[in-house]
């Protein structure tokens, strides 16, 4: 995901293999997109959504405004278009309009605000990935409810014996999902009928709780510890276990030290 600032334009769009849906914050105005994949015209507003069709970048125009972008790849948009109903996804129609949608306004712009808070994991970003081209699909064709049933107690202990034994790595959804034996969509679904949180939550909630185990056992840095769990960045690993646990992690060590 990107927050990008732009100046007008008119020109040539660049060609690229990523979808990319923008959501406008601030400023903008009229918008025209004329390619082979799309034919885009109107206003992009802040709270109003654009999307930038892949492949021919094609030509056009566009205002000052402020962007919050997030690109999907052409192989993670396949892999996530083949779950839906039909398998596929009809870009051309969705990136030949503006979507006054509430609901993946909201979806973005607490994807950027929560991706830190999940250590920018893989898992995050599937979860929120699904969750908006399955919206995506549903401003297109409004398909049926699908029901989900929770995981076996079986595919429950096997996908949490994995997690455990990964905090430390960018878990994906898929690796997660193949453990379980299902789709990826079905599989978060499930997970989430099974335990009331989706697998991104879970995950951050199993890593901040090693990481608690860490504090109060061992005598590594703060720093080290963040690495152990899958936090690149220690102040994010700081201000999400000052959410989850109440206090910093370095209050938190000398609190269970002093009893």
């Amino acid at each position: 995901m990107t927050r990008t600032e732009y100046e007008d334009f008119e020109g040539t769009y660049e060609t690229t293999d990523t979808l990319w849906i923008h959501l406008c914050t601030r400023g903008g105005g009229r918008l025209l997109r004329n390619s082979q994949a799309q034919k885009l015209d109107g206003l992009l507003l802040p709270g109003r959504i654009g999307l930038g069709a892949p492949y021919d970048g094609g030509e056009g125009f566009g205002p000052r405004m402020s962007l919050l972008s997030l690109g999907i790849s052409e192989r993670r948009l396949k892999r996530l278009a083949a779950e839906l109903p039909g398998g596929r996804l009809d870009i051309e129609a969705l990136a030949s309009t503006y979507h006054d949608d509430a609901l993946l306004t909201a979806m973005l712009t607490a994807m950027w605000e929560e991706a830190g808070r999940h250590g920018s994991t893989t898992a995050f970003f599937d979860h929120a990935l699904a969750i908006v081209v399955h919206r995506l699909a549903y401003a297109a064709s409004r398909p049926g409810p699908v029901s989900a049933h929770g995981l076996t107690t079986r595919q429950m202990s096997d996908v949490a014996a994995f997690i455990d034994a990964s905090l430390g790595d960018d878990l994906r959804v898929a690796d997660l999902a193949r453990i379980a034996g299902l789709s990826e969509h079905y599989f978060s679904r499930c997970f989430q009928a099974s335990v009331g949180v989706p697998p991104y939550a879970f995950i951050t909630r199993r890593r901040l709780d090693r990481a608690a185990e860490l504090l109060t056992r061992s005598i590594l840095p703060v720093a080290a510890i963040a690495a152990l769990v899958g936090y690149d960045d220690p102040s994010q690993f700081s201000a999400a276990f000052k959410r989850y646990k109440g206090m910093a992690p370095l209050a938190w060590k000398r609190h269970q030290a002093n009893g």
